[in-house]
């Protein structure tokens, strides 16, 4: 009897590894589907993500554009009113603004002097 105990003492760890070795295969099995998933999950999350930091990048970059493109207009319109403000004053006031020209002169020689 102490034979045949022994066989089914071995017959049963035999069974009860087999079952253990499925077990652990379908387990296996089961982690590397839900690594799959997740890492699907993972790109698709940062796919979107992406797009839209490129969507607020893009139009960030769009704004600044517009906003510079307005200060040169400013600039110009600036630059364009002096130029007229001068040619205005020197044909209504050309003595006026000869002797401007002179005295500014002379602040310069006499700084330059120094």
């Amino acid at each position: 009897m102490a034979t045949s105990n022994s066989t089914t003492t071995t017959g049963n760890g035999t069974h009860a590894k087999d079952a253990i070795d499925r077990e652990f295969e379908s387990l296996k099995g089961d982690v590397s589907k839900l690594t799959q998933q997740v890492a699907s999950l993972v790109s698709a999350t940062g796919s979107a993500a992406y797009s839209r930091a490129r969507k607020n990048l893009d139009g960030v970059i769009s704004d600044a554009s517009d906003k510079g493109q307005e200060a040169m207009d400013a600039v110009k319109d600036v630059t364009t009113t002096i130029g007229d403000a001068v040619e205005d004053a020197v044909y209504k006031r050309p003595v006026t603004t000869l002797a401007m020209a002179a005295g500014i002169g002379f602040l310069i020689g006499a700084i330059w002097r120094r």
